[in-house]
């Protein structure tokens, strides 16, 4: 018996005993009747581009309500009893959680009978509500998202800095001029936009003029991706700057240096682009950062990245009035971007937001990290739980929510997952690598590929290449892999679901 009947009981009593200590032989004792209890909402907690793992719903009443938990299995969701259902205290919710696979509708169904009210009257109408997942919006957003496709970084190629200036740009990738060869391989696979990560400032002079001949040497580049048919993202990558945010925020001769720099750059580089045709895309910065912090920032610091921003679409807009332009938030994290960013101003309304993804980061970019193999599995094969799959499409999901269904264009500039030294943990790899970029399709969310160019495994974690930038020759396993990660992010074939993704993951061992 609920504790308030207990009380209700307890008090008609009380009224008797003092009706008769009073000898009040008329008084009357009067009970107001109360209806059945009404269903007002609904509420489907958990939205997302697909529904899969533990769904939550509230069912609203008018009323405080009770519901007997053993009748949970009487409740289903697609056909299937709920995990469970349950009335928390005194309440008008009841709250209804199950687990359901990889699915675009949802159809709950509550029988008569299972809910009552105050006076043990029950709600005596079937509750059946269908929930089907939203298409993609017709917008501008998802019309970039399929202009962009899926797409493949140049890596650190020109990422010059220190000593590396000596022995001449593409030192990090041990190549020199690029030739047509690694966009023409792309372009023939399916890839549609290649991401040229660039260093300027250790080219610049005192007076922060970019070099002639290096501004010539990334133009070049820029012209053999867009000739081979490609879209190319031209960005700031490891600059000055990059890291100096912390400082920039605090110190006034550094606030000062640094916002000189951003401006006289991107004068410097729209200039030289201005006219290029619409394939070329412009991004603000690449991952901006204070020092060593990684994982948060200070709000002065988000509110100056903002700035930046601004500055950088600003002095872009002066030579490039309708150019695309990536706009990137702190770290280029996603949680700290939707929570701290604030997309800048522009006359031209053709900002996009630049995010990237390297999660869970022990599996994806430091597996053999202190020696030992410490993540070299993924998925529900070897978590049963599915949580990591779920984690990958939360993730998506928030995007999706952010930006593109706000017909804001938004996009992973950077993804991967270095090659392994066994043929079982390459095979986790793969699956990894195809699931995350189906998961993106059914977001919007286009998705780069990171490319070091780098063809063997190392306790360091730094195995990413795909393609060799000298000759365009696949490395590693890539001839498969890369197609499969460009049907994953571009097929509109309904059958080719995440479900089938998920049904063929590899065995643990």
């Amino acid at each position: 018996m609920k504790l308030r009947n207990i009380f209700n009981t307890l008090s008609l009593a009380a009224v008797a005993l003092i009706a008769t200590a009073c000898q009040d032989t008329d008084a009357q004792i009067e009970i107001t009747d109360v209806d059945a209890p009404k269903m007002l909402t609904v509420t489907l907690i958990d939205e997302a581009p697909i529904y899969f793992g533990e769904i939550n719903f509230k069912v609203e009443f008018d009323k405080y309500i009770n519901f007997a938990s053993k009748n949970a299995s009487q409740i289903t969701v697609n056909g299937a009893p709920v995990t469970k259902a349950w009335v928390a205290g005194i309440s008008d919710l009841l709250t209804i959680t199950t687990t359901v696979d990889f699915c675009k509708t949802l159809t709950l169904h509550i029988p008569a009978g299972l809910v009552s009210g105050p006076q043990g009257k029950t709600y005596d109408k079937d509750i059946d509500m269908t929930y089907d997942v939203e298409e993609l919006p017709s917008n501008n957003a998802t019309a970039v998202t399929q202009m962009l496709g899926w797409g493949w970084n140049l890596g650190n190629h020109f990422d010059t800095s220190g000593d590396a200036i000596s022995k001449g740009w593409g030192y990090w990738d041990q190549v020199g001029i690029l030739t047509d060869a690694p966009f023409q391989k792309l372009a023939s696979v399916g890839a549609k936009t290649v991401r040229i990560p660039t260093t300027w400032t250790d080219h610049m002079d005192e007076n922060y003029t970019i070099n002639a001949d290096y501004l010539n040497e990334v133009a070049g580049c820029v012209d053999k991706a867009i000739a081979a048919g490609l879209n190319v993202i031209l960005n700031t990558h490891h600059d000055s700057f990059e890291t100096d945010l912390g400082n920039a925020a605090t110190n006034e001769d550094a606030y000062k240096k640094d916002s000189t720099i951003i401006v006289r750059l991107w004068d410097q580089v729209a200039t030289k682009f201005a006219g290029y045709s619409d394939k070329l895309i412009f991004e603000t910065f690449n991952e901006i950062h204070a020092g060593d912090n990684w994982s948060s920032g200070t709000d002065a610091e988000y509110a100056l990245l903002n700035k930046w921003n601004q500055w950088a679409v600003d002095a872009i807009r002066k030579t490039n009035p309708t150019r695309w332009i990536g706009v990137a938030g702190y770290a280029a994290n996603i949680d700290m971007t939707i929570e701290h960013f604030v997309l800048p101003t522009d006359p031209a309304n053709k900002l996009m937001v630049a995010v990237h993804c390297y999660d869970p980061y022990n599996f994806c970019t430091q597996p053999y990290a202190g020696g030992a193999e410490k993540a070299p599995m993924w998925g529900h094969t070897n978590d049963a739980t599915g949580a990591e799959e779920l984690a990958v499409i939360n993730q998506l999901c928030k995007l999706r929510t952010a930006y593109i269904e706000k017909n804001i264009p938004c996009y992973l500039g950077e993804y991967g997952c270095v090659y392994r030294k066994t043929d079982a943990e390459n095979a986790f790899r793969a699956y990894y690598l195809e699931f995350f970029c189906r998961a993106a399709n059914l977001a919007g969310i286009p998705m780069f590929i990171w490319d070091n160019n780098t063809k063997t495994t190392g306790s360091d974690g730094e195995s990413f290449g795909y393609i060799d930038h000298a000759n365009g020759a696949w490395l590693n396993d890539s001839e498969t892999l890369v197609p499969t990660m460009i049907k994953a992010c571009t097929s509109t074939d309904s059958s080719y679901s995440l479900q089938t993704i998920w049904n063929k993951a590899p065995a643990a061992y």
